[in-house]
């Protein structure tokens, strides 16, 4: 029997090589069906899309072509329920024009595993990884997380995950990059709406701040199609860093290298950190830096399917009481107002429009619960994105 000239390709081949990495396209087919048209990850990785629940809009057979459609909602998921020592997971997602999409981690939280001792031969041995890791333990116990995210004209990205929880001694890093339509204006705008927040880890341990470090960089771009060029719009960083780790002079050196090559600051052997003394208990500088807060993070809003809650919340913001506003000489009422959700709970948190019309809130709560209670809150009682994508893109909340 003659044997073919080429052997012939397995139809079932994995389109991806990498593991924990995938890549997601959403588009709109006529007359207004969104379809997810690439859809693939690998282990241990896990995309999971589902069809909308009801959202209060009109049947799409009533919408005109210049409406979006109705949301797709993806749930990102790793198994395990979070990330081991040494994993990298790579999301790549692209939105096409009048697209919606609703990203959320139904898992509760993603953790962040912490890595064992090294054994006696030198190999660091890792609980639950699924393979032997390198001697070096700041390469080897690093886990890494990668968001891409290109958000077409009139499309919409609502990306509301479950908190980070850094367990003890782990060490994480992520970068989240979200770039849209440059030559869109007014209501042809791309719109974002990103939540990141990160908690002190299991409090039913006793932990708090414990972990090695946790970095989280968030950065908008906007991108020409005619000229190619990419021009930054804004960009925020968060490093929550054990700077009184005690490295020796070969892993420091690895140390720095990795750190500039990943665009990270390292701050071990840093002259203004004074060494550990003996007898005394080392100072957890995250802990201290966050102090009351359990719980730190971020909110960024973009575009104009956000600006009403971007203006709510400025509103709720400037609202808020300040020192002197009342005239505490005379019996006059005072001039602040009446409480409110936004100032309930043991909650700190700020509000600013920055650059490009972005409205950017910081906040932090003494505990998961008393977040997760104002900052739903807010969202719901705004009602916009419930409007707009639906309860479900609250379930964090």
């Amino acid at each position: 029997m003659r044997q073919p000239a080429m052997p012939i390709r397995s139809p079932f081949e994995s389109s991806i090589a990498k593991p924990g990495q995938g890549t997601v396209v959403l588009s709109l087919l006529p007359p207004n069906n969104p379809t997810l048209t690439t859809l693939t990850y690998k282990y241990p990785l896990k995309l999971v899309p589902r069809g909308p629940g009801f959202v209060s809009s009109p049947e799409p057979s009533a919408l005109p072509n210049s409406c979006p459609s109705r949301p797709v909602h993806l749930y990102l998921l790793t198994y395990g329920g979070g990330l081991l020592p040494g994993d990298h997971i790579e999301v790549s997602i692209q939105l096409e024009p009048r697209t919606r999409m609703v990203v959320t981690t139904p898992q509760g939280s993603t953790k962040i595993f912490k890595t064992e001792p090294g054994s006696a031969s030198g190999i660091n041995v890792i609980k639950g990884h699924r393979k032997q890791m390198p001697a070096n333990q700041h390469l080897a116990d690093m886990s890494q997380q990668s968001l891409d995210v290109r958000i077409g004209r009139q499309s919409a990205l609502c990306y509301l995950p479950d908190p980070s929880v850094p367990f003890k001694n782990s060490r994480y890093a992520q970068v989240q990059t979200f770039t849209v339509d440059a030559a869109a204006k007014g209501d042809q705008r791309s719109s974002l709406c990103v939540l990141d927040w990160v908690t002190q880890g299991r409090t039913s341990r006793g932990e708090n701040w414990n972990f090695r470090f946790w970095r989280g960089r968030n950065e908008v771009w906007a991108a020409d199609a005619k000229t190619g060029k990419n021009r930054l719009l804004l960009r925020d960083s968060v490093i929550l860093d054990d700077e009184t780790e005690d490295l020796d002079g070969s892993d420091e050196d690895l140390h720095a290298e990795d750190a500039g090559e990943s665009g990270l600051n390292s701050h071990s052997g840093r002259a203004d950190t004074p060494p550990p003394q003996a007898g005394l208990v080392p100072l957890n500088v995250i802990q201290e830096r966050t102090r009351p807060h359990g719980v730190v993070g971020t909110l960024i809003l973009s575009g104009p399917v956000f600006d009403s809650l971007g203006s709510y919340l400025m509103h709720q913001f400037n609202s808020q009481p300040r020192i002197g506003s009342r005239n505490w000489s005379s019996s006059a009422p005072s001039s602040a107002p009446e409480p409110s959700l936004s100032t309930k709970g043991d909650v700190t948190w700020t509000a600013a429009r920055v650059r490009a019309g972005f409205v950017l809130v910081k906040f932090g709560a003494k505990d998961f619960e008393t977040a997760k209670h104002w900052l739903g809150g807010l969202l719901r009682e705004e009602g916009s994105i419930v409007r707009e994508f639906g309860e479900e893109a609250l379930f964090c909340l």
